[in-house]
């Protein structure tokens, strides 16, 4: 197992000075001929979901032993294309280990550009099985290498340009270390017994996100507070409202947060419900959110849009998202005991074996999925039933392995 350094020193330059930026397809074209196709390759992405529409990459850094650091522009390499193509460096790299910290927020941007892992480690994930206290990379670092990062710029608007270079600086460091992390990382799993159970997160990981982002037409829904909406009435507004603040975003790429929170926009499609359409015209000039100077010049698009939403017909209406039949457990004990005695017998069951495994509890069972598989009255609560169910809804084999047991023998001493 690795011991931890006895001491830190903060590294605030790339171990090999300003790291090389890629910005036309000829250097691009040197990089991959200079890629060893076998060895663990450290790779981040930078995005700027504050500032623009969409969740892109920016700037993708990467890191081999004998190559070093390169930093991608993929907006330059994009030319007048909407993406960049770099589906010929994910060839060259095909069969190397990618090595990501957090590797789920930035599989998808990666997969837009055509960059797509046939095999990852997570250092943040692993970190997670290994218990660690803290997880973001520079902690971990310090843990393993003595190395803390000097941070500055991760809240920064990546799509500026010229980037700054202290900005490529920041991340050329996010990649500097991040191969003896997992290094380090890697002989503790193996320390602990728990290689095999981190092989099958990365493998879930990679199945999961390593692909590019969708944009279904039910998007609207995702905004945050939108369940609190009961009324058709009410959700046709908040629909159209948010559509018009998705074109707006759109077409001036930026993030709608800039032009109509989602609290806002939850607010007004409550307010707006209950009005009638000629109200609103005078209502919408003291709306919280409606007041400022982006979303102000665009009043005769919103009072369309609730407009058009208010004098539909009511068949047309969206209808609440149809969610589980389950209420949450907290709510289980009055109405529904029997599953509450299930639930009660099952987390503690879960919580005592995450703690005999020395991993979080979560990492183990969410407390959504534990619902899911105790709530039915009629399932088989044998140990191979509970096998079946968690296979079923994707849990891992290690999680099976540990879980299922546990839960099988307090539910029969329940009973």
């Amino acid at each position: 197992m690795t011991e931890p350094p006895a001491a830190s020193r903060l590294v605030t330059t790339p171990r090999e000075g300003q790291a090389q930026v890629i910005a036309d397809a000829e250097a691009l074209h040197r990089f991959i001929d200079q890629v060893d196709p076998s060895s663990p390759v450290a790779v981040d992405a930078e995005r700027a979901q504050s500032f623009r529409y969409s969740a892109k990459a920016y700037l993708i850094q990467f890191r081999q032993a004998k190559v070093g650091t390169r930093l991608i522009d993929p907006i330059a390499l994009a030319g007048s294309q909407p993406l960049a193509d770099l589906s010929e460096l994910s060839t060259a790299l095909a069969g190397c280990e990618w090595v990501l910290h957090a590797a789920s927020q930035d599989l998808g941007c990666l997969a837009e550009v055509g960059l797509v892992p046939r095999r990852v480690f997570d250092t943040e994930l692993a970190g997670r099985l290994l218990n660690l206290e803290r997880v973001s990379l520079s902690p971990m670092l310090t843990h393993y290498l003595g190395v803390e990062l000097a941070k500055a710029h991760s809240a920064d608007d990546w799509s500026r340009r010229p980037l700054p270079p202290d900005w490529l600086a920041y991340a050329a460091l996010d990649v500097d270390y991040l191969l003896e992390l997992r290094d380090a990382v890697a002989d503790d799993l193996d320390a602990h017994g728990k290689t095999e159970w981190a092989n099958q997160e990365f493998d879930e990981v990679l199945t999961r996100f390593a692909v590019a982002p969708e944009y279904s037409g039910d998007r609207w829904r995702t905004t945050k507070g939108i369940k609190k909406l009961r009324r058709p009435r009410d959700l046709a507004v908040a629909e159209r409202l948010w559509d018009v603040r998705d074109a707006l975003a759109r077409q001036l790429d930026i993030t709608p947060l800039r032009i109509l929170s989602d609290a806002n926009l939850v607010a007004a499609a409550t307010t707006f419900g209950h009005m009638k359409p000629r109200d609103v015209a005078v209502a919408i000039f003291s709306q919280p959110g409606f007041t400022g100077r982006l979303a102000k010049r665009q009043r005769a698009r919103w009072l369309a849009a609730v407009d058009s939403a208010l004098k539909d017909d009511p068949a047309h209406w969206p209808q609440r998202a149809s969610g589980p039949n389950m209420p949450p457990p907290r709510l289980w004990e009055r109405e529904y005991p029997e599953a509450a005695k299930r639930w009660t017998a099952a987390r503690a069951a879960v919580i005592e074996a995450a703690e005999a495994n020395d991993i979080p509890t979560e990492n183990l069972m969410t407390v959504a999925t534990l619902g899911e598989v105790v709530w039915p009255d009629d399932a088989d609560f044998s140990e191979a039933g509970l096998r079946r169910i968690l296979a079923g809804i994707h849990a891992r084999p290690w999680q099976i392995d540990l879980a299922a047991p546990a839960i099988a023998k307090a539910l029969a001493a329940d009973h």
